[in-house]
C-alpha cells in the first residue's frame, strides 16, 4: 500500500525534525478545533464555518426557508450581519456560538505543540492551543495576541492572526475585516511571509475552499509573486482532480488523505479524526536519533493497535547504535566466553562506524561509558588466545579506540596485547603469523593497524620513553601513504614531544615546517594551541579564528 501523497507529507516531515536550516512551520484552521474536549455533557460542538453560515443566514434571514436572497459568499454574509446588527453584536454572536469555555485541549493539541515547529500561527479564535501549552513542557511557546507582541515573543510562538476570545478583538470575521487586513494588520502578514520564505510552511485544519485559508494564500500570491513558496495544505481535503489542479496552479499541494489506501474503511464521521492521526503519526514519526544518546540504541517505540487503521505510515530509519551486551550473558566457560566476546565485538564495532564524530565523547557519555569499557576489557584479554589474528586485531582495535574516545590511558595489559597483535600482521608483506594471506580485505586490516600503532605512540610519549617513541613513529611512517592525517598525527606527535622534553627550539622548528593549509581544521586548532604554549599569541588567535571560520562555513551535517 502506498499514499499517493506521501512524498509531499516527507517535506514537511524532514524539514520539521532537520537540525539546521529554517525548519517548518504550521497553520492551525478551525477543522482541529474539532477535536476538543467536552467539559460540559451539554457543550455544542465548536462549529465550522458551515455551521457559522447556517447561524447567520437563521438570523438575517428567518423568514426565507431557502434564503434565495442571500449571498453565496460567507465573509459577505458575515458583513451583511455587522450591517444589521453592528460589530458588538456581532462579537458576542460568535462568543454563543464559540463556547471556547466549555471545552479543553484534546490529545491531537498537545502533540501538535510537541513537535519541533519553528511556529504555530492559527486563525482560530478559542484558546485551545494556548492551554495545550502545559502538556508540552519541552517546547516554551510564547503567545502572540497582538501585532506589539511580535517582536516581544521568542520562538516557538503560538501567533494568534484573526483575534482571540476573551478579549483580543477585533475577531477578523466580515468582508470588510478581510479586505482591510494586509493594510491593518501588515505585520502579522509579514510575519507569516516570513516564515513561509524561510521555513516549510504547513497548513492543517482547513478545507481547500475555507475563506481563512483561500485569503491566506491570495495574499501570499499577490505580496510574493514568483517569489512565493509552496504551502503544504493537509488533511482530509476530497479533492476533484479539477480542484487539485486549481490548488497546485497556486503554489498549494494537496496532501490529500481522502486519497490514503484504506480511506474507504474510515467511519464518515470521523474520518477528518483519522486523517489528523495519520499526519500527527506520520510527522512524529520522523523524529531522527539522537546522537547525543550514543552508544544507547533509540528507544522502542511500540505501534499502538489503533495505528492498523491509519496503515502504512512511514517511518525514518537510520543506522543507530545497537544494545551493548551485559557482562553477565555468559556462563563463563572458555567457549562461551570467546561467543559473547565475539559477539559485544560486533556490537562494538557497528557502534563505532554509527559514533556521531566527536573528537572526544561528550561528558555524560564518557562517565557512564568508560567504565563498562574497564569492566569488560580484561575478559577480552583474556580469550584473545582462542582468537583467529585478525579477530585479534579487531578486538585490540575496539579497546583502544574506546579508551582513546573516553580519555582514557591504555592499560598495561592493553598495550602488551596491542604490541603482540601488531607483530602477528605484517601490512606491507600481506603476511598474517607467517603466512602469506593475499586474499583478505587489506585496507580495512590496514586502517585498524595503524590505529593500534598510533595509540602505542601516544602511550610511548605519556611514558616518557625515546626508543619505544621513536621505533613506533618508525613502524607507523610505512603508513603515511595510506591516509593524509597519518603524517599530521605523527608531526604532532614530535610536536608534543618536543613540548614534554621542553626542547623549544625544536618545537620552533617544527611549528615552521607544519602545513595546516587545507586540511582539517582541528589540525590547525592543535597548531595554535602548541603556538600558546610558546607565546606566539597572535599567530596563534589568528589560526584559531581562522579554523573556526572554516568550520562555520561547513553544513552542519559535515560539521
Amino acid at each position: 500500500m502506498h499514499v499517493p501523497d506521501q512524498s509531499h507529507i516527507n517535506q514537511v516531515r524532514d524539514a520539521l525534525w532537520q537540525r539546521s536550516g529554517g525548519g517548518a512551520s504550521v497553520m492551525v484552521g478551525s477543522g482541529f478545533s474539532r477535536s476538543a474536549l467536552n467539559i460540559r455533557p451539554d457543550a455544542k460542538a465548536l462549529p465550522t464555518w458551515d455551521g457559522l453560515v447556517c447561524e447567520m443566514l437563521h438570523k438575517l434571514y428567518p423568514q426565507e426557508p431557502r434564503k434565495t436572497s442571500a449571498p453565496d459568499d460567507p465573509l459577505r454574509l458575515a458583513q451583511e450581519y455587522d450591517a444589521a446588527f453592528g460589530r458588538g453584536e456581532l462579537h458576542r454572536f460568535l462568543q454563543q456560538l464559540v463556547r471556547d469555555g466549555d471545552f479543553k485541549p484534546g490529545d491531537t493539541h498537545t502533540r501538535l505543540l510537541r513537535l519541533p515547529w519553528r511556529d504555530v500561527f492559527t486563525t482560530n479564535w478559542d484558546t485551545l492551543l494556548e492551554r495545550a501549552r502545559t502538556s508540552a513542557a519541552k517546547r516554551a511557546y510564547s503567545v502572540v495576541h497582538t501585532m506589539d507582541e511580535i517582536p516581544l515573543a521568542n520562538r516557538p510562538r503560538i501567533v494568534k492572526l484573526h483575534g482571540s476570545f476573551p478579549a483580543s478583538f477585533p475577531l477578523i470575521f466580515t468582508e470588510e475585516d478581510y479586505r482591510t487586513y494586509p493594510t491593518k494588520f501588515a505585520p502579522f502578514v509579514n510575519t507569516v511571509q516570513q516564515a513561509m520564505m524561510e521555513s516549510v510552511f504547513c497548513l492543517i485544519g482547513f478545507s481547500g475552499h475555507d475563506p481563512n485559508f483561500l485569503q491566506w494564500s491570495g495574499w501570499v500570491r499577490d505580496n510574493l509573486g514568483d517569489a512565493a513558496p509552496k504551502i503544504y495544505l493537509a488533511g482530509w481535503l476530497n479533492l476533484s482532480t479539477h480542484q487539485r489542479r486549481v490548488l497546485e496552479d497556486r503554489n498549494v499541494v494537496p496532501i490529500d488523505l481522502a486519497r490514503h489506501p484504506k480511506a474507504g474503511e474510515w467511519p464518515e464521521h470521523r474520518r477528518h479524526d483519522y486523517a489528523t492521526e495519520w499526519l500527527l503519526h506520520t510527522l512524529e514519526r520522523g523524529q531522527p536519533y539522537d546522537v547525543t544518546q550514543w552508544p544507547s540504541p533509540p528507544m522502542d517505540r511500540a505501534r499502538p493497535e489503533s495505528l492498523k487503521d491509519l496503515e502504512p505510515i512511514e517511518v525514518v530509519t537510520s543506522d543507530t547504535p545497537r544494545e551493548e551486551l551485559d557482562s553477565s550473558s555468559s556462563s563463563g566457560a572458555s567457549e562461551n566466553d570467546a561467543a559473547w566476546v565475539r559477539q559485544l565485538l560486533g556490537v562494538w564495532s557497528h557502534n563505532r562506524k554509527v559514533y556521531p564524530g566527536w573528537l572526544v565523547a561528550p561528558g555524560s557519555v564518557r562517565v557512564a561509558r568508560s567504565w563498562e569499557t574497564r569492566e569488560r576489557e580484561p575478559r577480552i584479554l583474556e580469550v584473545l588466545s582462542d582468537l583467529a589474528p585478525l579477530e585479534r586485531l579487531n578486538a585490540v582495535r575496539e579497546l583502544v579506540w574506546r579508551r582513546e574516545i573516553f580519555l582514557e590511558p591504555l592499560s598495561v595489559e592493553l598495550e602488551s596485547a596491542a604490541e603482540d597483535v601488531l607483530q602477528l600482521i605484517d601490512c606491507q608483506s600481506r603476511m598474517i603469523d607467517g603466512a602469506a594471506a593475499p586474499d583478505i580485505a587489506w585496507p580495512t586490516v590496514r586502517e585498524a593497524w595503524r590505529t593500534i600503532a598510533l595509540a602505542l605512540v601516544t602511550v610511548a610519549r605519556h611514558r616518557f620513553d625515546r626508543g619505544a617513541f621513536d621505533q613506533r613513529i618508525e613502524a607507523i611512517s610505512h603508513f603515511r601513504q595510506d591516509d593524509p592525517d597519518i603524517a599530521r598525527r605523527i608531526h604532532h606527535e614530535h610536536c608534543l614531544w618536543a613540548v614534554y622534553s621542553l626542547d623549544f627550539a625544536s618545537l620552533d622548528g617544527l611549528l615552521k615546517d607544519w602545513q595546516t593549509e587545507n586540511c582539517d581544521p582541528v589540525w590547525m586548532m592543535r597548531k595554535a594551541a602548541l603556538l600558546f604554549e610558546t607565546g606566539r599569541d597572535d599567530e596563534a588567535t589568528a589560526l584559531a579564528n581562522h579554523a573556526l571560520a572554516i568550520i562555520r562555513e561547513m553544513p552542519a551535517t559535515a560539521a
